[in-house]
C-alpha cells in the first residue's frame, strides 16, 4: 500500500508540468490582458483622485477656508500579476520577453501607487500649510509622468501579446469568428486613437483648442461601421452572435458622446478646459465598461470552439499645456457666404425611392428643425439683451449700472447633426446633391454668422465698449440679427420645398396600405394649415388686409375625422396611453386643425394693452399641435413618408428705436417721449406696438416703410443704425423653446406591472427636485426618498443623466448632470443629504427647469422629479413655465411624502400642468416609484 501511495505522487509529480503545458496559449495570453486592465482601472481610480484634488488645491488657493482631503489608496492588489506571471500556455523564450514587458508594467505601478501614498500623508499631516504646496506640486507632477508612463508600458506590452496571438492563431482568415474579431478589433483600434489625440488638462481654467476635426472624423468613421459592423452575426452560435448586436449598440453610445461633444463645444465651453475633460472620461468610461466589456462577453462566449483574445481597458493621462494652441476669433463677424441656386429641375422616377434616401430626406427635415429651435433660442437671447442695452445707451447714467452683460450659453449649432446629413446625403440622386447640399451649407453658414455675432457682443459688453460709442456697434449687430433671422426663415422654405419636391417624384412603394392612405390625407390637412399660417403671418405684418380663409381648412379636418375608419384600416389601435398608437396623432391632428380654423376666425386685435405678440399663441399652436402630431404619425409609419418643418415667430424680436420728440404732437400725444435716451422703457398703455408688428384694427402710428434686405448684403457694419425699423413700446422677455421631436409613451401606473430594467427604453434626464427641509426629518419622509433613489441607481445607464436641485433654503444644484455609469458618485451624493432650512419650491423649480432643459436629450425622457412632503405656494410665472415646458417635452412629476396622504389638490394640480405623474410614496411603493418614472418613455421603434 505504501509502495502504491509513493508511486501516485511521483505520477502526480510527472504529469504536473505536462498539465500546466496544457493551459492553452490564448488563455495564457489573457491573463496579460486581465492584469492590464485590472491595473488600468488602479490607474483611473488614481486619475479621479488626483483632479478631485486639484480641484480643491485651486479653491484652497483661492480661499484658505478649508483644508484638503485625500481618500486613502488602498494596497496595490498583486493577484492579477502573479496570475499573469504564472501562465504557462506559451512557449518559455516567448514568456520570458512578456514577463519582462510584465515587470515594467508592474515598476511603474508600484511607483504610482507610493508617489500616491506620499501624496496622501503629505494631505494628512498638513505640510501644504507650511510650504505653500511646494512638494504637492512635486508629487502631482511626478503622478502626471507615471500616467503617460504607465500609458506607455501597458500599450508596449499589450503589442508584445498580440505578436504571440497571432502566431499561435491556427484558424483560417474566412471563419466567421475571426471575421468578427477583426471588424471588432478595427472599431476599437480607432476608439484607441481618438482617444490618444484628446486631451485632458489637470488645470480646467486652462484655455486650448479642442480637436474637433478629429471627433467629427471618428464620428463619421461610427457612422460607416454602425452600417457593416454585424454581417456576420448569423454565421455565429448563441449567445456570441447576440454580442455581436450588443457591441454595436456600445458603438452607437460611444457615437452619442461625440454627437453631444460637437454640439455642445459652443463658445461658452471652449473658454475652459472642463467640457473637454468631460467628454474624455465619458468617453474612457464607455469605452472600457461597455465597448471592451460586451467584447470580452463574445470572447468568452465564442469559447470552447474559438480561443480568442481579449483587449486591455485604455488608461488616460493627463497633458501639458500648449499656450500657442489657443485660436483667436476675429474682432468682427464676417457676413455669411451666400450662394444662388437654379430651381430644382425635377423628374418623375419610375421606381419606389430606397429606405436610405427616405431616411436622408427625413434627415434634412429634422436638421431644419433643429436649426429653427437654435434660432428661436436666439431671438429670445438678443431681444432680451435688447431691452437691458437701451439703459446703457447714456454713457453718464451706464456708469453708475452694473456692467453690461451678454451671454449665449445655451446657443449650440447643430454641428452633428449636419455633418452627419452632409455623409449621408451620398444617397440624394446626383442632379439633386450639390442643390440641397449647398442649400443646407447656407443655413449653417448663416446659424455661423449668428454665433460670431453673439460672441462679438460677449467681448463688446465685458470690454465695455458701449461706454466709447454709445452702443453703436451694438445696434449694427441687432440690426444685423433681424436680417438674418429673416434670410433664414425664406431660405428653410425654399431647401424644404425642394426635398419634398425629391420625395414626391417617386412612386410611394406601398400606395394601398393604409399608412400611405392615412399620411397622405393628414398631408393635405397640413398643408391647408400652412397656408393658413402665412396668410396669418402676412395679416399681421399688413402684407394682407384681411384675415386667411379657413374654409379649405375645415374642410380637410372634417374629412379627415369622418374617413379615420377608412383610411386606418388595418391598423392596431394601442390605445391612447400607448405612444406607438397611430390613431392618437391622426384624431389630433384632424380636432387641432379645426380648432387652428377656429382660432384663426375668432381673430379680434386687442384694444388694450399687453405683452405677448398675437402672433406667438399661432406659433405655438401650429407646431406644437399640427407639426408635432403630423411628425409623430410619421415617425411610426413605415410607409415612406416624409415629416413636415416648424415654422419660426417671426415676430420674437423686433428692432427698437430711440423715441424723439414728435414734431406734430396733434394725432399722438401721450406718451410724449422728450428725449432720445431714456432711462426706463416706454410703456404706452393707450396704444401698443409689440415687436415692432402693427396688429390690424388697433390704431398706429403711420407705417414706416420696411427696407430690411432680403438678402446678405454685408456684414453688421453695413447695416445703418438708423435704418427704419418699425417701434416696440414694449419688449418683453420669453423663456420658452419649442422642442417637439419625441414621441412620449406613457407608462402603466399599476406597480406590480414595474419591470426592473430601462431596456428599451429611451435615455432618462432626470433632474430629482428635492425637498430637504426641517419638515423632511422624518422616518417617512427623507430615508423613503433616499430609498427610492437608490432603487432606481442600480439600473441606471451610461447614457442616463441624473441631476439633483435642492430647495432648502436658497435653491441650488448639488448634482450636476451625471452620467449613470457614476452610479456610486450619484449614492454618496444621496447619502450626504441631510434636512435643515425652510422651503423655497418656486425658486427650486426655476432652477430644475434650467437645469433640464441644459441637459435636454431628444427623444429622451426628460423629466423633473419634485419630491417634498407638503404644499408650498406657487407663482403664476412659475405655473406658466411648467406648462410651456411641458408642451416642450420636458415634464413634471409630484412624489409626497409623510405618514398620512396629503388631500390637497395643488401639487396634483402642478403634476398635471406639468403632464407628469402624482404619486404618494410609502413603505411598500419607495423602490418601484421613481423606476416608473425612468420608464415613463420607450426607444423610437421599441
Amino acid at each position: 500500500m505504501r509502495r502504491f501511495s509513493i508511486l501516485i505522487i511521483l505520477f502526480a509529480f510527472i504529469i504536473s508540468p505536462v498539465a500546466a503545458q496544457q493551459e492553452a496559449p490564448q488563455t495564457s495570453l489573457n491573463h496579460y490582458i486581465e492584469f492590464l486592465s485590472e491595473s488600468s482601472e488602479m490607474v483611473i481610480h488614481r486619475f479621479k483622485m488626483l483632479a478631485a484634488y486639484q480641484e480643491d488645491v485651486t479653491r484652497y488657493r483661492k480661499k484658505a477656508d478649508y483644508g484638503l482631503r485625500l481618500p486613502s489608496s488602498g494596497p496595490l492588489e498583486e493577484y492579477y500579476y502573479k496570475k499573469a506571471l504564472g501562465g504557462l500556455g506559451v512557449e518559455a523564450g516567448k514568456r520570458k520577453q512578456l514577463n519582462t514587458g510584465l515587470e515594467n508594467v508592474w515598476q511603474v505601478l508600484n511607483k504610482l501607487d507610493e508617489t500616491c501614498k506620499a501624496l496622501e500623508t503629505y494631505v494628512r499631516l498638513k505640510d501644504y500649510e507650511r510650504d505653500n504646496l511646494k512638494k504637492s506640486e512635486a508629487l502631482v507632477a511626478e503622478m502626471q509622468s507615471l500616467f503617460e508612463r504607465y500609458a506607455q508600458d501597458k500599450n508596449a506590452l499589450y503589442t508584445q501579446v498580440r505578436q504571440v496571438y497571432m502566431g499561435v492563431q491556427n484558424r483560417p482568415a474566412t471563419d466567421p469568428y475571426l471575421i468578427t474579431e477583426k471588424a471588432m478589433g478595427e472599431v476599437i483600434a480607432a476608439q484607441q486613437r481618438l482617444l490618444d489625440a484628446l486631451p485632458y488638462y489637470l488645470n480646467e481654467e486652462t484655455k486650448t483648442e479642442w480637436p474637433v476635426a478629429l471627433v467629427r472624423q471618428s464620428m463619421l468613421d461610427d457612422e460607416k461601421a454602425l452600417a457593416t459592423i454585424g454581417n456576420t452575426a448569423s454565421q455565429l452560435q448563441y449567445p456570441a452572435s447576440d454580442m455581436v448586436g450588443t457591441f454595436k449598440s456600445a458603438l452607437a453610445s460611444m457615437q452619442d458622446i461625440k454627437r453631444r461633444a460637437l454640439d455642445d463645444h459652443n463658445f461658452a465651453a471652449q473658454q475652459s478646459a472642463a467640457h473637454g475633460n468631460a467628454v474624455y472620461l465619458s468617453l474612457v468610461e464607455q469605452f472600457n465598461h461597455d465597448m471592451l466589456e460586451f467584447y470580452k462577453a463574445f470572447v468568452g462566449y465564442s469559447k470552447p470552439g474559438h480561443l480568442l483574445l481579449n483587449y486591455p481597458f485604455f488608461s488616460p493621462v493627463m497633458k501639458t499645456v500648449r499656450r500657442d494652441d489657443v485660436a483667436v476669433s476675429p474682432k468682427t463677424t464676417p457676413p455669411f457666404q451666400d450662394k444662388s441656386f437654379q430651381p430644382l429641375n425635377v423628374k418623375k422616377a419610375s421606381a419606389p425611392a430606397n429606405a436610405a434616401l427616405i431616411r436622408t430626406l427625413n434627415q434634412y427635415v429634422d436638421w431644419i428643425n433643429q436649426s429653427l429651435r437654435q434660432m428661436h433660442l436666439l431671438q429670445m437671447i438678443v431681444r432680451n439683451y435688447q431691452g437691458s442695452a437701451e439703459y446703457y445707451r447714456d454713457p453718464a447714467k451706464a456708469q453708475k449700472r452694473a456692467n453690461l452683460s451678454y451671454s449665449h450659453e445655451e446657443f449650440k449649432l447643430p454641428t452633428s447633426e449636419y455633418t452627419l446629413l452632409l455623409s449621408a446625403s451620398t444617397t440624394i440622386p446626383e442632379p439633386y446633391r450639390k442643390s440641397v447640399t449647398g442649400q443646407a451649407e447656407v443655413l449653417m453658414n448663416i446659424l455661423q454668422e449668428m454665433d460670431g455675432l453673439s460672441i462679438e457682443l460677449i467681448r463688446y459688453t465685458s470690454e465695455k465698449q458701449y461706454l466709447q460709442d454709445q452702443l453703436k456697434r451694438s445696434d449694427a449687430i441687432l440690426d444685423r440679427y433681424l436680417v438674418l433671422f429673416d434670410i433664414l426663415d425664406q431660405k428653410k422654405e425654399q431647401l424644404y420645398n425642394d426635398i419634398r419636391r425629391i420625395h414626391e417624384s417617386y412612386p410611394n412603394a406601398t400606395p394601398a396600405s393604409s399608412w400611405y392612405i392615412a399620411g397622405n390625407a393628414m398631408l393635405k390637412t397640413m398643408d391647408n394649415g400652412h397656408d393658413a399660417m402665412f396668410g396669418m403671418r402676412d395679416f399681421l405684418k399688413g402684407e394682407a388686409s384681411k384675415l386667411p380663409e379657413t374654409g379649405e381648412l375645415e374642410a380637410h379636418s372634417r374629412q379627415l375625422i369622418a374617413d379615420e375608419y377608412k383610411n386606418m384600416k388595418g391598423l392596431q389601435r394601442y390605445g391612447r396611453n400607448n405612444g406607438l398608437c397611430p390613431y392618437t396623432p391622426y384624431e389630433d391632428l384632424g380636432a387641432n386643425a379645426g380648432r387652428f380654423a377656429e382660432k384663426i376666425q375668432q381673430y379680434k386685435p386687442e384694444t388694450s394693452g399687453y405683452a405677448a405678440h398675437p402672433y406667438e399663441s399661432f406659433y405655438y399652436f401650429y407646431n406644437n399641435e399640427l407639426v408635432y402630431e403630423y411628425n409623430n404619425f410619421i415617425e411610426l409609419s413605415k410607409a415612406g413618408l416624409l415629416k413636415t418643418i416648424n415654422q419660426p415667430d417671426v415676430f420674437a424680436f423686433r428692432r427698437t428705436t430711440i423715441q424723439k420728440p414728435a414734431a406734430s404732437p396733434t394725432k399722438v400725444e401721450k406718451p410724449k417721449v422728450e428725449k432720445p435716451k431714456v432711462e426706463k422703457p416706454v410703456e404706452n398703455t393707450a396704444q401698443i406696438q409689440t415687436n415692432n408688428a402693427e396688429v390690424a384694427g388697433v390704431p398706429q402710428p403711420p407705417a414706416r416703410e420696411d427696407v430690411r434686405p432680403l438678402r446678405n448684403e454685408g456684414a453688421p457694419g453695413s447695416v445703418p443704425t438708423g435704418a427704419p425699423v418699425a417701434q416696440a413700446a414694449r419688449d418683453t422677455v420669453y423663456v420658452e423653446r419649442v422642442r417637439v421631436d419625441t414621441v412620449y409613451v406613457d407608462r402603466n401606473t399599476q406597480l406590480q406591472n414595474v419591470t426592473r430594467s430601462l431596456d428599451g427604453f429611451a435615455p432618462n434626464n432626470m433632474v430629482l427636485l428635492l425637498d430637504v427641509s426641517s419638515s423632511m426629518n422624518s422616518p417617512y419622509k427623507l430615508p423613503l426618498l433616499k430609498r427610492s433613489i437608490k432603487s432606481l441607481l442600480t439600473l441606471v445607464r451610461p447614457e442616463d443623466m441624473i441631476s439633483i436641485v435642492l430647495y432648502s433654503g436658497k435653491a441650488r444644484v448639488v448634482l450636476k448632470p451625471t452620467s449613470g455609469a457614476k452610479a456610486s458618485e450619484i449614492s454618496r451624493m444621496i447619502d450626504l443629504l441631510q434636512s435643515d432650512g425652510d422651503t423655497d419650491g418656486n425658486e427650486g423649480i426655476k432652477l430644475a427647469y434650467k437645469t433640464a432643459n441644459k441637459q435636454y436629450i431628444r427623444a429622451g425622457n426628460n423629466r423633473i422629479v419634485l419630491a417634498t412632503d407638503g404644499e408650498f405656494p406657487v407663482s403664476d410665472e412659475v405655473v406658466d413655465m411648467i406648462r410651456q415646458n411641458a408642451r416642450q417635452d420636458v415634464y413634471l412629476s409630484v412624489f409626497t411624502f409623510g405618514r398620512n396622504e396629503h388631500t390637497g389638490q395643488k401639487l396634483k394640480k402642478l403634476s398635471e400642468l406639468g403632464m407628469g405623474s402624482y404619486a404618494h410614496v410609502t413603505d411598500s411603493s419607495a423602490d418601484l416609484q421613481l423606476i416608473l418614472e425612468a420608464q415613463a418613455k420607450k426607444l423610437v421603434g421599441k
